[in-house]
C-alpha cells in the first residue's frame, strides 16, 4: 500500500507541476512588455553605462574655425568608438598635462573631434560609466571633450575635458592612436563656427552657430504623426495603445478626467492622455531601494525602449535630482538635427480639441522619466513620431540677422545658448529655426 501511495502522490505532483505550466504559459502572447517591469527587477544592461556618457553631438573640427555637427546615429558612429578607445586609454595609462582655466583658442586650434554634452555631466559619473570609479579629476563637471590626433610631431592624441560651467580645462596625453581629420568638400554641408573665434562678447561660453549659405540650405520638412490617433482620437483609440502599461488591462477603468482628461487606472497605475497629446504614466510602487545614478538611467532607458510607439532616436538632454527622485530628460533627433520644445511645452491652441482650453500638461522636453529607488515611478512624453516630408524647405541661415533681432531690445544680457533644430509649427509640421537662449528669454526665429 505505501509503494501505491507513492506511486500516487508522485503522479499528483507531476500533474501539479504540469497544469501549473500550462496556466503560467498559456497565451503568453498577451503578456505585455512592461509586465516584467512588476513581476521581477529587470537586468542591467551594461551597454547602459556607456550609453549614459554619448555626446548628444559628435563635431568635427576641419580647422580655419570650421565644424561639422553630427546629432544622430551616435550608435554606429566608428570615429565615436575610437574617441572612446581613447578615453579609455587616458582612464587606464594616460599623461596628466594638467588643469587651467578655460581657453577655445588652444582646445579648437587644431583638427580634431568634439563630444558636446546638452548637461552639465557630472565628472563622478562619466568616469564611473566607463569603469573607473576611483578615476579623480579636479573638474566639477564635463561639458565637452576635445580629442588632437596625432601629428608629424607629437606621437600621442590629446586629450582636454571641458567644464564650461566653471571654465575650466583639464588635459591628459593618451596612447591610443585616432585618425587624423581628413580633408573633405564641405559645399554642401552646413558649416558651423565658434562664437568664441568670430563673436567676441557674445557669450560667456562658447556656442556653435551655423554660417550663411549663399544659395541658402535646403532640408526636408517634418511631419507630425500621432500613433495614438486614427483620423479622429478617440479614448477607445487611445485605451489599445496604453494597455500595455497595465499588469492586467482587462480589470482598468476608463473615464474622461477633469477639463477633458482621457484617464485609465489600475490596482497602482494611472495613464493620462491629455489634450495637448502629451501622455503621462504614473505608478505607486516602490522600488528597492538606492539604485544609484547609472542603474536609474539603465531603468529609464529600458523603459523607454520597451515603448513600441517612440519611433525617433533620442538623446540624454538632462537630469534633475528632486529628493528621492531622479529625472532624467530626452529629446529627439531628427534629420540630424534636435527636435526643440520651448523650456516649457504647451502647444497653441490650435491643437488643442473641440473647446477645451484646459486639460493641457507641461513638458520640457520630448521625454521626461522619473525614477525612484530603482523603479519607474512616472514617464510623460509628446507622443508624436516626427516623418520626413518629400517636401522642402530653404533656410539662408543668416544669424547676424537673427543676432540683431534678439538684441535690438537693448538688453545687457549675453547670450546662453544657440541651437539650430527643428520646431513645431501650428500646422503640424516641423521646420528648422534658430533658438537663441538670451538671460531668460528664450526666442526663435525662423531659419
Amino acid at each position: 500500500m505505501s509503494k501505491v501511495k507513492t506511486g500516487l502522490i508522485v503522479l499528483l505532483s507531476g500533474l501539479a507541476i504540469y497544469l501549473a505550466s500550462q496556466l503560467w504559459f498559456a497565451n503568453t502572447s498577451s503578456r505585455n512588455f512592461f509586465y516584467s517591469f512588476f513581476t521581477r527587477s529587470q537586468p542591467r544592461d551594461s551597454n547602459d553605462d556607456r550609453i549614459f556618457v554619448q555626446p548628444c553631438r559628435f563635431i568635427t573640427n576641419y580647422g580655419g574655425n570650421r565644424f561639422i555637427m553630427q546629432y544622430g546615429n551616435m550608435d554606429v558612429n566608428k570615429l565615436r568608438e575610437s574617441c572612446d578607445n581613447v578615453i579609455l586609454s587616458v582612464l587606464k595609462d594616460g599623461d596628466r598635462l594638467g588643469a587651467r582655466d578655460l581657453s577655445y583658442s588652444d582646445v579648437f586650434g587644431a583638427p580634431g573631434y568634439i563630444y558636446e554634452y546638452a548637461f552639465n555631466m557630472p565628472a563622478a559619473a562619466f568616469f564611473t560609466a566607463f569603469g573607473k570609479s576611483g578615476f579623480t579629476d579636479e573638474l566639477e563637471y564635463i561639458t565637452s571633450i576635445v580629442f588632437i590626433p596625432p601629428d608629424a610631431i607629437r606621437t600621442n592624441t590629446i586629450v582636454w575635458l571641458l567644464d564650461e560651467a566653471n571654465m575650466r580645462m583639464s588635459g591628459y596625453s593618451a596612447r591610443q592612436p585616432l585618425i587624423p581629420v581628413m580633408p573633405e568638400d564641405l559645399k554642401h554641408e552646413i558649416i558651423y563656427e565658434s562664437s568664441a573665434e568670430s563673436f567676441d562678447g557674445l557669450s560667456d561660453k562658447n556656442v556653435f552657430i551655423a554660417k550663411k549659405m549663399e544659395a541658402g540650405y535646403r532640408y526636408a520638412s517634418v511631419s507630425i504623426v500621432n500613433p495614438y490617433a486614427e483620423n479622429e482620437l478617440l479614448m477607445s483609440v487611445i485605451e489599445k495603445n496604453i494597455n500595455v502599461f497595465f499588469e492586467n488591462p482587462a480589470v482598468k477603468l476608463s473615464f474622461m478626467g477633469d477639463n477633458n482628461v482621457y484617464t485609465y487606472s489600475g490596482a497602482d497605475t494611472v495613464v493620462k492622455y491629455y489634450q495637448n497629446d502629451v501622455l503621462e504614466y504614473s505608478n505607486y510602487r516602490t522600488g528597492e531601494g538606492n539604485a544609484g545614478l547609472l542603474k536609474n538611467f539603465s531603468t529609464a532607458l529600458n523603459f523607454i525602449k520597451s515603448d513600441k510607439l517612440v519611433a525617433n532616436e533620442y538623446y540624454l538632454a538632462g537630469i534633475a535630482q528632486q529628493n528621492d527622485d531622479t529625472v532624467f530628460y530626452f529629446d529627439y533627433v531628427v534629420n540630424n538635427f534636435p527636435l526643440i520644445l520651448p523650456d516649457e511645452y504647451k502647444l497653441p491652441d490650435e491643437y488643442k480639441r473641440g473647446d477645451a482650453q484646459k486639460g493641457t500638461a507641461t513638458l520640457s522636453h520630448a521625454i521626461e522619466v522619473t525614477v525612484r529607488e530603482g523603479a519607474v515611478v512616472n514617464y510623460k512624453k509628446i507622443v508624436y513620431n516626427f516623418v520626413t516630408d518629400m517636401t522642402t524647405k530653404t533656410a539662408d541661415l543668416d544669424f547676424k540677422q537673427i543676432l540683431a533681432e534678439a538684441t535690438a531690445s537693448g538688453s545687457q544680457e549675453k547670450i546662453s545658448d544657440v541651437l539650430l533644430g527643428y520646431k513645431l509649427e501650428r500646422s503640424r509640421k516641423a521646420y528648422l529655426y534658430w533658438i537663441v537662449r538670451l538671460g531668460a528669454q528664450t526666442l526663435s526665429k525662423i531659419g
